[in-house]
């Protein structure tokens, strides 16, 4: 992480500070991946060179995983929110990003709404439609029936993450909060939502099980909480 941070730093720092300055959703790089795609770009040999002739794409999780099943360089508009390269109005790649990123747009994938059939699988699935994808955390917005503007949703686990639903209009925060896609149900207006990230939450547990020593399993960390807040 600290490699391609320190390349926002110190190369190409003003222009980056005009860049993000001007999106407040692209303010916080370590959760999102355009860095790390520029980092393999510069440090793989010959990666520069595929990718400028098409021969490399990228792609998160669901992209991998929507390539396996229908061959198709696909995405939806949660899972390109968190590359850092998505425009959250037009819902397309930012080519001002890509620009400072030294990002090829040919390398990435087709962005969808999070609910349309994309295609069709083939093994080991054969002929059954893909027809829904969802990043993590806006896929528990979602299935927490967080469909209002102000219904909002916090899960723990590795990490701990609140999101509110801020309905049809990007709001961005003065306190840190990221700005991002909540879900897009077909042709139907984006929603969006407020983002408030806590990396470590249960991974903390685990820690202090693991490395410390402090507890001899995950379920002794509960009264030791309970002793702390009396």
């Amino acid at each position: 992480m600290r490699a391609p941070t320190n390349w926002l730093r110190n190369s190409r720092a003003t222009a980056a500070r005009i860049v993000f300055g001007k999106r407040p959703a692209c303010r916080s790089p370590l959760i999102f991946s355009g860095l790390k795609w520029r980092w393999l770009l510069d440090h793989i040999p010959g990666l520069r060179q595929q990718a400028e002739a098409g021969d490399a794409l990228f792609g998160t999780v669901d992209t991998w995983l929507a390539w396996k099943l229908t061959g198709l360089h696909v995405t939806d508009v949660t899972n390109a929110s968190r590359t850092q390269l998505m425009d959250l109005q037009t819902l397309d790649w930012d080519e001002d990003i890509l620009n400072l990123f030294g990002i090829p747009r040919k390398t990435l994938p087709q962005i969808h709404s999070s609910s349309e059939v994309f295609g069709v699988a083939g093994a080991p699935l054969p002929g059954v439609p893909l027809a829904g994808i969802l990043g993590d955390q806006q896929a528990a917005l979602f299935g927490q029936a967080c469909l209002k503007p102000g219904q909002a949703k916090n899960t723990y686990g590795t990490g701990c993450f609140l999101l509110m639903n801020t309905g049809s209009t990007p709001v961005h925060s003065t306190s840190g909060l990221i700005a991002t896609l909540g879900y897009k149900l077909g042709d139907d207006r984006p929603v969006y939502a407020l983002e408030g990230s806590i990396a470590i939450a249960g991974a903390l547990v685990h820690w202090l099980r693991d490395n410390l020593g402090l507890i001899e399993n995950s379920a002794a960390i509960e009264p030791l909480a309970a002793q702390r807040a009396r």
